[in-house]
């Protein structure tokens, strides 16, 4: 029987959450390929993955939508025979009454694989931030192209802290991200198909969702040390275009939006914004949270993550320079997996320990603005 709880029948580890390439992505379950736009006739994707739209207001409206159905999913949505389906308790059980904990390790490793993955396709810290591998026995550091700047970078006790920096490098100090995942045995005895799911959600809550929580509040603090805040009432493209010109004044290319997902709404209900919006087409892309491009700027939201993984507010929109200007994620170690039990401390479980080491540091504050409802 096959240890990944993602396969069909093969000894190979499926990835989780990740359409088959070489799969049509209508033959796939029905968000990715049946989600039905209100002003076309048709699935909201074709069998190439493109999105069916009439225009480019259908084509917004279709993303709004797509996004939020995303958002309401509890679990992963998959298609599967209902043997399958047995097939993948059968597994998991079978792994959980390993003693020695070979199979629960092999588990971990595909968990722990794809919630890696995750950080950089579904997160939006690694797509703001360059990412910067540290070899063994070097110090983090990251370049700073002008001198004289506030950085704003994480404490070992993942505290915010200010920096002003007058060298051409920073050094950010490493903190642990950390994740324990346990199936107790009364789990087990009720396991159903969704509960690898389910677990494979709390790794995300721990592991990609604390990141991007250490990105945002990094973002909130450094947006105002050079650049006012922008309080709106209704995000129109007047507000979209002060907070770019904010970052570009200071000679630096703004590149990224970051948008909560109630500003879509915004932007769908201002006739001005469709003149000049290039939406995203691709159903993958989509998925990652692209929603396409305004004033040059790509628009990234986490919106179509669950409640439980979003992290911006209400109304909250950042505006960031090109990743090379604004700071940078030093890996040190990648997010490794140890299968774990809990039977020696009185508690009838197993599961995994998770840990990943890395360093962020938002190296040049004039490099984001915010804007925030009121």
């Amino acid at each position: 029987m096959s240890l990944s709880p993602y396969s069909k029948g093969s000894n190979k580890p499926v990835r989780v959450m990740t359409a088959a390439r070489d799969v049509p992505v209508a033959s796939q379950d029905g968000l990715r390929g049946g989600v039905q736009g209100r002003l076309s006739s048709g699935p909201a994707f074709n069998g190439a993955g493109e999105l069916n739209a009439s225009s480019k207001l259908d084509a917004m409206r279709q993303i709004g939508q797509i996004v939020q159905a995303a958002s309401q999913q509890s679990t992963l949505a998959r298609t599967e025979t209902h043997e399958q389906a047995q097939e993948r308790v059968a597994m998991l059980k079978e792994a959980h009454a390993d003693k020695h904990g070979h199979k629960m390790q092999i588990l971990g490793e595909v968990y722990s694989e794809e919630i890696w993955l995750s950080l950089g396709r579904d997160g939006f810290t690694r797509k703001l931030f360059a990412v910067q591998n540290v070899a063994a026995g070097q110090i983090p550091k990251v370049k700073v192209r002008k001198k004289d700047v506030m950085a704003w970078q994480v404490t070992t006790d993942v505290y915010i802290q200010e920096s002003r920096i007058r060298q051409n490098y920073v050094y950010p100090p490493i903190f642990y991200l950390l994740c324990h995942i346990l199936i107790e045995d009364k789990e087990i005895a009720m396991a159903s198909p969704e509960l690898l799911d389910e677990k494979f959600q709390d790794g995300l809550e721990a592991i990609l969702r604390r990141e991007d929580l250490i990105t945002r509040q990094l973002l909130v603090a450094g947006a105002t040390t050079w650049n006012d805040l922008t309080l709106y009432n209704q995000f129109t493209p007047a507000v979209l275009s002060n907070l770019r010109m904010n970052v570009a004044r200071w000679g630096i290319p703004a590149t990224t939006a970051l948008i909560s997902m109630d500003v879509w709404g915004d932007i769908l209900s201002n006739p001005d914004f469709a003149n000049w919006f290039d939406p995203v087409t691709k159903h993958e892309l989509i998925m990652e949270g692209r929603l396409g491009s305004l004033l040059g700027l790509e628009i990234l939201t986490d919106g179509f993550r669950t409640a439980n993984l979003q992290v911006l507010q209400p109304g909250e929109v950042f505006v960031t320079g090109a990743p090379v200007t604004l700071g940078a994620v030093c890996q040190v170690k990648e997010l490794d997996s140890t299968a774990v039990n809990k039977y020696a401390e009185g508690r009838p479980a197993r599961g995994w320990f998770m840990e990943a080491i890395e360093g962020i540091v938002l190296a040049n504050s004039r490099s984001v603005s915010m804007g925030r409802r009121v």
